[in-house]
């Protein structure tokens, strides 16, 4: 029987005697330490037994408040509950085995649930003694403890699953991303309720730093300048949005060393802007939900290359095929393909039908790009998402780069749609500033050689758990 890892529950105690003060999350409106994360663990622990759960019973966690959300997480772990994090209890699949939802906030039942409220008087009471070293929760490395809807761009629900093992990789594989000992205050971006952002408050609470949370990239620059933030977490959508918000009014950074970004084609332009105006070390990282963080480089390697995101890490394999999944030589454009020694796998075990991205032990993101001879990963784009405007073949994060540039345009999402010509057409959505027409945007992007078709205007744009752009939502809501 392999040795079970501990997980970042067990190391929150451990600080909490050795650093009790210290700041473990920090909300605009709320700090907890380490001392009071213990104390609510334990707490909730207490609260949890009396609940008379099934052995490894799996629990959902809905709660928007990241201390409380992570409090109630690490208390299933220590007793050995397998966690899902979501926003509503209709976020669940109805083929996952999840009967219990402990929830911040009282929701419409749902038949043949447990739903439990989880009130302020979960996390007051008496003082506990903290105790380290207790038996883990989850019998043994193979075990699962977390399991992820990842929606990503399609709008289908997938879930996956992370044994205790692949969850404590993905936590120790940030240390060679972002860096073991540099930083101190990690402000992530990403949502709890998606691997990435969940793995990375882990990873902050398990190596004993301070986890932030921001609601919008204002409350972010503002909370970096006042907390001395060191270290940032945003997906692409996300990074594009705070250079934005510090073009339009700068707020000072020089705490900042060093920006970790994801989850999408990251342009030439953007990693120059935001190199200028937020911070001079950037990591760009490739990974997915299934797979985790899978190459990465500092952004001063990759500028002059348009769509390169980073060299394949050690344990993770990263293959260029055809359509029918032969290999392709190095510097060949084709369909991209990942194996690491982490990956998630479908879930519920066994269901052929739970995600359709696994293929003989791959899995396929559904990325377009090449590989060079050294291992330099170059994304083309979405498989799904490129555009062919007759023949012009552009990735929707391209033309959104281009489009930000109008000084009217806060926020733009791209896509495509089959014209009554057969010919595919380059759509956007905007979020105006100020009042535009439809036949100026069309102007303004024919002038800079990018064919669009049709504009909307809308109030904001449909997003992710981890802040990309939700593409096909945006298509169904424009659309129907």
């Amino acid at each position: 029987m392999s040795a079970v890892p501990r997980t970042f529950a067990d190391f929150i105690l451990h600080h909490a005697l050795t650093r009790p003060e210290k700041p473990a999350i920090i909300l605009a409106d709320r700090v907890a330490t380490y001392d009071m994360m213990a104390q609510g663990i334990l707490r909730v622990e207490d609260r949890i037994r009396a609940l008379k759960l099934a052995q490894h019973e799996y629990v959902c966690v809905i709660n928007e408040n990241p201390i409380r959300h992570m409090i109630v997480a690490a208390a299933l772990f220590r007793l050995g509950h397998p966690v899902v994090s979501a926003g509503k209890s209709s976020d669940i699949v109805t083929r996952l085995p999840v009967k219990v939802f402990l929830q911040g906030t009282a929701e419409d039942l749902l038949p043949g649930s447990r739903q439990i409220l989880v009130g302020d008087d979960w996390f007051i009471g008496e003082r506990r003694p903290i105790v380290t070293g207790q038996p883990n929760g989850f019998e043994n490395a193979e075990a699962i403890c977390r399991v992820d809807l990842s929606s990503g761009t399609t709008g289908r629900p997938k879930a996956l699953s992370l044994t205790v093992k692949a969850l404590h990789q993905w936590m120790m594989n940030y240390h060679s991303a972002i860096g073991l000992g540099t930083w101190d205050r990690l402000l992530s971006l990403p949502g709890l309720t998606s691997s990435w952002g969940f793995t990375l408050a882990g990873h902050a609470l398990f190596a004993g730093k301070t986890l932030l949370r921001a609601l919008t990239p204002r409350d972010a620059l503002q909370m970096i300048a006042v907390y001395g933030v060191d270290a940032a977490v945003a997906s692409s959508q996300q990074l594009r949005e705070l250079v934005r918000e510090q073009t339009q009014a700068p707020v000072a950074c020089p705490s900042l060393r060093v920006i970790m970004t994801a989850g999408g084609l990251i342009s030439r332009s953007l990693m120059l802007e935001a190199r200028a105006k937020l911070c001079s070390v950037i990591v760009n990282q490739y990974g997915s939900s299934e797979a985790g963080s899978t190459a990465y480089a500092l952004a001063d390697q990759l500028e002059n290359i348009e769509g390169a995101t980073g060299y394949v890490v050690p344990g993770a394999q990263v293959e260029v095929v055809d359509d029918q999944h032969a290999l392709l030589p190095p510097d060949t454009d084709g369909v991209l393909r990942v194996c690491a020694e982490w990956q998630a796998q479908p879930f519920p075990p066994g269901d052929k039908d739970a995600h359709s991205g696994f293929h003989g032990g791959w899995f396929y993101p559904g990325d377009r790009g090449r590989i060079t001879r050294d291992g330099l990963v170059i994304l083309t784009g979405r498989t799904s998402e490129v555009i062919n405007a007759g023949g012009l073949k552009l990735a929707p994060e391209v033309v959104e780069d281009r489009l930000l540039a109008h000084p009217t345009v806060t926020a733009v999402g791209a896509f495509g749609i089959m014209g009554t010509s057969g010919i595919e057409e380059i759509c956007l959505a905007i979020v105006p500033r100020a009042p535009l027409s439809e036949q100026h945007i069309i102007d303004w992007c024919n002038e800079r050689n990018l064919p669009v078709t049709r504009v909307f205007f809308v109030d904001a744009l449909p997003k992710t758990s981890t802040g990309k752009i939700n593409r096909s939502e945006l298509k169904r809501t424009l659309l129907s």
